[in-house]
């Protein structure tokens, strides 16, 4: 089946723009920040399955979380990576992000997934999963199939400049990167009526310790924490989180300032996503929430702007207009 597709336009400030909001912004949060433009390092070093960041970039978001959670849609939570960037004529496409895995691939368990593949060549993607002791299990996912819910950034993975940021000893409230990133980018474009901005890149956790969440499999779950008539978490404690994973770690980040169509995208209401996994050999992994360790915290960040938004299989959309969930994408 074709899956619903529907793309909107982000605007693309210059990089040196983008670079001076951002060595402004941060200042808010970290005592010692540097930002510049700099050509991209080889990703491949970082753990990525491809070289760089450039080369016609896009997001992908993908379904929503009633197509996790909800019992009614979950069966329809399993997208084909092939057909959707086929329809957007994109085959040979890189990605990374974060996402949700596909149930079929893993027999029904559940988990959190770094996506991090070229489609027609290596797929270095994990899949963090809690084990039955509680801890973190790290696998390899070397399926093109994606579960319900996920945030990509899509790119020809060529060498490219990008946006670097250092930031060290965090100073303020915001202890979520990404979302200080989004902040300092709001303050300064906000009101300048071009638009909303985007971007996606790789994070490394240099120093310090963060907290994350992995998804339980659902039949661990012992408690109701989703309300299935309102489509929403009522209990996020169902995840099981983990406070101190580091240092050492690669995150795949995606982030945005709002939705270029005031909306009707239903955009991820964070504006971000950010997974990752340790590249010290540790079995850490999983969805970034924010550092734990504001005396010691050290990253380093390479990001590129977006310049446009494919939104596929508005699961929202369908529920707001009463339509019939079916089957968009792969069986």
């Amino acid at each position: 089946m074709i899956p619903d597709i529907r793309q909107a336009t982000f605007w693309e400030p210059p990089l040196p723009e983008l670079a001076a909001a951002l060595q402004t912004g941060l200042r808010k949060d970290f005592k010692e920040v540097e930002v510049d433009i700099q050509a991209c390092p080889d990703l491949r070093q970082l753990g990525c399955a491809f070289a760089g960041l450039g080369g016609r970039p896009f997001l992908i978001e993908l379904g929503g979380e009633p197509l996790v959670h909800n019992p009614r849609y979950r069966r329809h939570g399993n997208f084909d990576l092939d057909v959707i960037l086929g329809c957007l004529s994109r085959q040979s496409s890189c990605l990374l992000g974060a996402g949700f895995p596909s149930l079929v691939v893993t027999g029904g368990k559940c988990g959190e997934l770094i996506p991090c593949l070229a489609m027609n060549g290596q797929n270095l993607s994990k899949l963090a999963r809690v084990g039955e002791r509680g801890h973190c299990v790290v696998k390899s996912y070397a399926s093109h199939l994606h579960g319900g819910l996920g945030n990509l950034y899509v790119c020809d993975g060529l060498p490219s400049d990008v946006i670097r940021l250092e930031v060290q000893r965090r100073s303020g409230e915001q202890a979520s990167l990404p979302l200080a990133i989004r902040t300092a980018l709001h303050d300064r474009f906000s009101d300048c009526g071009r638009g909303e901005i985007a971007l996606g890149g790789v994070i490394r956790i240099v120093a310090g310790q963060v907290r994350a969440h992995i998804s339980p499999d659902f039949e661990c779950i012992r408690f109701p924490y989703y309300d299935a008539d309102r489509n929403e978490v009522f209990r996020p404690d169902f995840l099981r989180y983990y406070q101190g994973m580091g240092p050492d770690l690669t995150c795949m980040s995606v982030l945005w300032t709002g939705d270029p169509t005031g909306g009707s995208l239903h955009l991820r209401p964070t504006g971000e996503h950010t997974h990752f996994f340790s590249t010290a050999g540790r079995s850490e992994a999983g969805h970034y929430h924010f550092d734990v360790t504001p005396d010691t915290i050290h990253y380093i960040g390479y990001f590129h702007p977006a310049g446009h938004v494919a939104r596929v299989a508005n699961i929202y959309r369908l529920l707001e207009t009463g339509s019939e969930v079916q089957a968009w994408w792969h069986q």
